[in-house]
């Protein structure tokens, strides 16, 4: 093996470490986007079933949750659409 060969293969093992953390750190990014999601879908929930108490407090505890959901689902689908970009470019590397 040539010095140069050994060079490119060092380059593409650093390249597959460098991808596999950024896949791993996404996941667990992705992870907790998932679990803040499921919690403000409980909390939108409780607050939806909860008697009415103060109509206007409760009016603004909503807004609230449905904006946090809603930034938080933007979130998942961005991290989502990066995973699958690591992941490509990773199974790229492999070939």
């Amino acid at each position: 093996m040539t010095y140069s060969q050994r060079l490119s293969d060092g380059a593409n093992s650093s390249d597959i470490i460098h991808l596999e953390h950024q896949i791993g750190t996404t996941k667990e990014e992705l992870r907790i986007a998932l679990e803040k999601q499921e919690t403000y879908e409980r909390e939108l929930a409780d607050l939806k079933s909860s008697p009415i108490g103060s109509a206007s407090k409760e009016g603004s505890d909503e807004k609230v949750l449905v904006e946090k959901a809603s930034h938080t689902q933007n979130l998942i689908e961005t991290l989502s659409a990066q995973l699958d970009q690591l992941q490509e470019a990773l199974a790229k590397l492999g070939d």
